[in-house]
């Protein structure tokens, strides 16, 4: 911010106090006594207060918010934080961490979400579809669906018409559209055994490069039973198999909270993770930016709202474009793609 400039001139001194003031005269010292030395004041007695916890600084650059219409000072604001922040960087491309290397997420990848439909089955076919391109042979699983009896194409018919993978099963399909295990229990029909499970991915892993494991609703959700009778989640299953998880989020409002609790029940289970938004709108708003900018330490890809509804090959086309190079995508500036998106 600019000022306005001092103006310069003479200015008279204001006199001093005098004795006839009610101040009293400064004797002289006497010639060639030094004068003594004033003490020192101290400084008042500072205790260390609590450590204040301090959030990490984002990884890559960030992007830039969008001036947006409207004379509001909160949005005027982010977007001079999100500059600042820019300005504050390194012009020397920042160290990208190593899960964001290509092909590091190989293997079994397991792909949950914040909540139930925030685009779970999107992202898995367009991280299948951009493996596929990079030549990979991949396989998808669900290990639970839930809902066929209102009929409509399941999770795996879509991931098949999207991404067409090499492989693509369901282990087990119930009526209701609950969480797995009460469907079964509702059905009366057999719930998911957890090793069962672990088994058949690992199956599939034997010959496949990537095996993608699709969850139903969040992770916690209940998904079947040990051998003890114990219900076991999509978290156990994450330990149990000690693979990455991909965490699906929205974009809108709540999904800081949302995904923070996420992404800490996975931390604590030793999980590594990342985070994909499964529908970035048309015409984001503040809310968008802001949640985009709290969350770009964690992303490793965003897909645009609407994109299940495109057709196969224009979705096969642009799904790279959606993902960061850990998930064999070509989206690796945080800024150029708000760019390209604002």
């Amino acid at each position: 911010m600019t000022t306005d400039a001092h103006r310069t001139g003479s200015q008279a001194t204001p006199p001093g106090p005098t004795a006839a003031e009610g101040t009293a005269p400064v004797e002289p010292m006497p010639s060639g006594e030094p004068r003594p030395a004033q003490p020192a004041q101290p400084s008042p007695a500072t205790e260390p207060g609590p450590a204040v916890p301090v959030s990490p600084g984002p990884v890559g650059p960030m992007p830039e918010a969008p001036a947006g219409p409207g004379p509001s000072r909160l949005g005027e604001q982010l977007g001079e934080e999100i500059e600042a922040e820019l300005s504050a960087q390194s012009p020397e491309p920042a160290a990208q961490p190593a899960a964001t290397e290509t092909g590091e997420w190989r293997g079994i990848v397991l792909v949950t979400g914040t909540d139930t439909n925030v685009g779970k089955t999107i992202v898995t076919s367009a991280i299948a579809a951009a493996a596929r391109a990079a030549g990979l042979r991949v396989a998808v699983i669900k290990p639970g669906q839930t809902g066929t009896a209102h009929g409509g194409p399941t999770d795996i018919d879509l991931v098949n018409r999207l991404a067409a993978p090499d492989t693509a099963r369901t282990l087990a399909a119930y009526p209701e559209p609950l969480a797995p295990l009460a469907a079964a229990r509702v059905a009366q029909l057999p719930p998911l055994d957890l090793y069962e499970v672990v088994d058949a991915i690992r199956t599939d892993a034997a010959d496949h490069d990537l095996v993608l494991v699709e969850g139903a609703g969040g992770l916690l959700v209940p998904m079947g039973v040990r051998p003890s009778g114990d219900a076991w989640t999509f978290a156990d299953l994450a330990t149990t198999l000690g693979a990455r998880t991909v965490v699906v989020a929205r974009a809108g409002l709540g999904t800081l909270n949302h995904t923070a609790l996420t992404l800490e029940a996975l931390s604590r289970r030793g999980v590594p993770a990342g985070v994909v938004l499964g529908a970035w709108p048309a015409e984001p708003e503040l809310v968008h930016w802001a949640n985009l900018s709290e969350l770009v330490p964690h992303l490793v890809g965003a897909l645009p709202d609407g994109a299940g509804s495109m057709e196969p090959g224009v979705f096969r086309r642009s799904a790279p474009g959606w993902l960061t190079p850990a998930l064999y995508g070509v989206l690796d500036d945080w800024r150029v793609w708000a760019d390209e998106v604002s």
